[in-house]
């Protein structure tokens, strides 16, 4: 029986157990107790809990696709938040490829750190492969079995490649893992990429298995993403934003949170704008218009946090020299910044909105599919 020797990622980086116990010490008002506990922020109980997974084939074939995906995550996760309001909205990935490759599967658990989750799928690359057929199957059983699906939440998948599954006889077959889906309600859509019949077959079986979608796309996934007047100023802004977070915590907190802006901050004009239209959503940032959990200025701007109660070891070193005077100044100031950027951004946002309405008519590439089905199976 061959061996899957699988990557899993459980949380959002390696300092994920360093942050959840400099969150516990730092932030006494945080609900305490057993179960799972998500990277950013606990939802308020009124919201209604989404869970999304994409399973991508990422092997030499598949370049297009995971650039295409790496530039409209943002605009993706924007439109289930319009398909859902209320959304507490989290996202996972399973990369795949087959055995012989660098790895069968990498997991990314599911999370409502979107920064984290681009920062993820940033760093995917296209290789490997060899033969036709991946390890569908293995992908499957990771997204059922690894992820933390929650009990009442709408579950979807998005399985994403353009080869027929492998069955290598470690884990359930394919048909026996979407019918599986189905009982537990998980909706498993599949979206071949390219024109290969064997795969047509596998994926329709999938998705109707899964009561998903079953689409087909372009093999480079044939997104087309629209510039537009509004993105340099909403990018601008949007940094903004991110310059005025002071990331509480130990330095692998602070390094955790460096990586995922440095990620955002390589991203196309376009897809900064997506990011910035997501956060200034309502609910999509936490308390305090924080993008991470160890925000101080949203802790504050939120009357969640005080300056006072926080230890200077836990604050960056710039500001560690402070007296307490000083520093609750600095939080102010930067507070107000924050402020009056979220307002600008959500002006620009409306009219950005407005312009794509105008310029954009549905279409057949990958981001096209995903809030196809997301239209169909939220509302």
């Amino acid at each position: 029986m061959p061996n899957r020797q699988s990557l899993v990622t459980y949380g959002v980086s390696t300092a994920a157990a360093a942050t959840i116990t400099v969150a516990a010490l730092l932030q006494p008002w945080r609900a305490t107790g057993g179960g799972h506990r998500d990277p950013v922020h606990e939802a308020p109980a009124a919201r209604r809990a989404v869970d999304v997974v994409f399973a991508v084939d990422t092997t030499g074939s598949m370049g297009g696709l995971i650039e295409g995906a790496k530039r409209t995550v943002w605009s993706i996760a924007t439109h289930i938040r319009k398909a859902e309001p209320d959304a507490e909205l989290r996202i996972g990935l399973v990369a795949y490829r087959d055995i012989g490759d660098d790895y069968v599967t990498r997991d990314f658990a599911l999370t409502t750190d979107l920064d984290a989750v681009f920062a993820e799928l940033s760093g995917y690359r296209a290789a490997g492969g060899g033969d036709t057929p991946e390890d569908v199957d293995a992908a499957l059983d990771d997204t059922l079995h690894k992820m933390q699906w929650r009990d009442d939440a709408r579950k979807l998948v998005f399985l994403v490649g353009d080869a027929p599954p492998a069955s290598r006889g470690d884990v359930p077959r394919f048909d026996v893992l979407a019918r599986e889906a189905g009982d537990r309600q998980i909706v498993l859509n599949a979206i071949r990429c390219g024109f290969d019949d064997g795969t047509a077959r596998a994926w329709q079986q999938i998705a109707a298995l899964g009561h998903g979608q079953f689409s087909t796309i372009e093999q480079d996934g044939g997104v087309q993403q629209v510039a537009t007047p509004y993105d340099a100023k909403l990018s601008e802004l949007s940094a903004r934003i991110d310059s005025t977070a002071v990331i509480v915590g130990d330095d692998a907190t602070r390094a955790a949170h460096v990586r995922r802006m440095e990620a955002a901050a390589a991203a196309p004009e376009p897809a900064k704008a997506d990011r910035a239209a997501y956060f200034s959503a309502e609910g999509a940032a936490g308390p305090g218009g924080a993008r991470s959990r160890d925000d101080l200025v949203g802790g504050v701007a939120a009357g969640k946090m005080t300056v006072d109660a926080v230890a200077p070891a836990a604050l960056p070193e710039d500001l560690r020299g402070l007296a307490a005077p000083a520093l609750k100044a600095e939080i102010d100031r930067r507070v107000e910044l924050r402020s009056h950027a979220q307002a600008e951004l959500k002006t620009l946002t409306e009219r950005r909105d407005e312009y794509l309405k105008a310029k954009t008519k549905g279409g057949a590439g990958f981001d096209a599919k995903v809030k196809d089905a997301i239209d169909a199976q939220l509302k």
